[in-house]
Formats: C-alpha cells, structure tokens, sequence
C-alpha cells in the first residue's frame, strides 16, 4: 500500500513539472531564438501592424504628372507612353494650340487625363498687363477647350508660375470666377537641360519631397524631348511605388508661396 501511495505522488510530481514548463520558454529556448523573448512584433497589436505596413518602402505614394504649352507634335507621343504605364497626368494647353490640333486635345480627354488651361499668348507683358487680360486670356482657353471636347475646366496655370507676376488683385478676379490655380514643386527643367539632365532633377527632387512627406507635382512641358525620355521617368516612378494621379477639380490647389515677391510688373518692357 505505502508503495502504491509512493508511486502515485512521484506521478503526481511529474506532471505538475510538466506542466510548468510549458508556460513559457525555457532558458534553452530564449538562447536558440532570443528574438522570441524581445520582438516587437510580438508586442503589436493589429492596427499597429497595419500602419506599419502602409509605412513600408512599397506603400503606394501619389504623384502628380502634369504638362505644359500644348499640345504639340509630341503630344501623341507622350500620350502613347503614358498609356504604356497605364499612367495619368494633367494637361496645361494654350488657347491657339488647341484650334490647331484639335484632334489632341479630344485624345486626351478620350484617354481619361485631365485638362487645364494656360491662357492664350504665354507673353508676360500681354498675359499680365491687367486683371482683365489675365482674365480674358483664361476665360478664352475655356470656352475653346469646351467647344472641342464638351469639357469645361476651371484648372489654370498662368505662365511662368504665379510668383511673382500674379499679385493679389489678380488671384481675386480669376478665383471670383471659379477658376483654380495649380503652380508646382518639382521643375523639371526639360525645356532648358539635356534628357539625362533633366531626368537626373526630377528624380533628385522627388525624393527630397517623399523624405518630407510632400507629393511631387512635377511641371514638364509639352515636347518632343521630354517625350522621348519620359519612360525612364515612368519606370523610376513605377519601381519605387508611385501612382499617378491627374489633378481634379475638386484637389486641393497647390500654389506658390508669395513671400512678398509678388509684385506689379511694367509692361513698357
């Protein structure tokens, strides 16, 4: 009897040790895998997890691709290689080239990118010479824009960029009539560097924006050379996860900030 007695508490000894052990890692555990113990991961909850990983290199980033001056002979072109990307952008077109090609600009439109307008004579001296004129300029870009493409649009960029010819008389009268104006943050400079020259600046840019947490907007202009060198922008953008966007009538504007660099400009010139 006593050895029965003996036998069952030696039992019972055994699989309380067990047990024990089995809640939590021995020490040979935390040796062979000591990121086990430590892990942050193991600490996350959920929406921790989820944030992280919208916080990751590969998190889709938006971008904004927009051009200006046309359309022009390159337009098609830029056109063909945007669709190769499946990737969209906004147009900023002058009111005499838009009668000139016509069939561009319903191209564009038919491709799902959006339009814009960018007044009339790209001539500071005329463009700038009053509200008025700025006003007049942009309001007859509308009405061509709308007669080819049944389009109506409120985007404008003014030439050169607002800073510094667009003072603030000027803003109130193209904002009293609707219109919405866009400036940008990364210049390509396609009109004056060569194509490596100008890639190597909008990608430079880019990524000081992204280090910011800022969106590119990036101005490029309506030309052939931008358009034989726009895949390698595309495929730069592609691989480190950029989407791009067109601009809409109803996204926030992004303008220039004056600095007290606004001013009125002579226009005996």
């Amino acid at each position: 009897m006593k050895k029965l007695i003996l036998f069952i508490f030696l039992g019972c000894l055994v699989i309380f040790y067990g047990c024990s052990t089995d809640l939590e890692p021995n020490n040979k555990t935390a040796e062979l895998y000591p990121e086990y113990k430590d892990s942050p991961d193991s600490r996350k909850t959920q929406s921790d997890k989820s944030q992280a990983n919208n916080d990751s290199p590969n998190a889709e980033k938006t971008v904004y691709l927009t051009f200006d001056d046309g359309p022009t002979s390159a337009t098609t072109d830029i056109l063909d290689t945007l669709h190769q990307f499946n990737a969209k952008a906004t147009f900023f077109m002058l009111e005499p080239s838009m009668r000139e090609l016509p069939e561009v600009v319903d191209k564009i439109v038919e491709q799902g990118h959006s339009v814009g307008l960018h007044g009339v004579t790209h001539d500071i001296n005329h463009f700038y010479k009053s509200e008025q004129s700025a006003l007049k300029e942009i309001t007859a870009a509308q009405e061509t824009l709308q007669k080819i493409t049944g389009v109506r649009s409120n985007l404008i960029r003014t030439p050169y960029g607002s800073v510094p010819y667009l003072t603030k008389s000027y803003r109130e009268v193209l904002d009293s009539n609707s219109f919405k104006l866009w400036d940008w943050n990364v210049d390509s400079r396609d009109w004056s560097l060569s194509s490596d020259q100008y890639l190597d600046t909008v990608i430079g840019q880019i990524e000081e924006l992204g280090n910011a947490g800022v969106k590119p907007i990036i101005l490029m202009h309506d030309k052939q050379n931008t358009a034989n060198h726009l895949s390698i922008l595309l495929t730069y953008l592609s691989e480190h996860g950029f989407q791009t966007k067109k601009i809409e009538e109803n996204t926030q504007p992004y303008n220039f900030n004056c600095y007290q660099r606004c001013h009125r400009i002579s226009t005996q010139e």
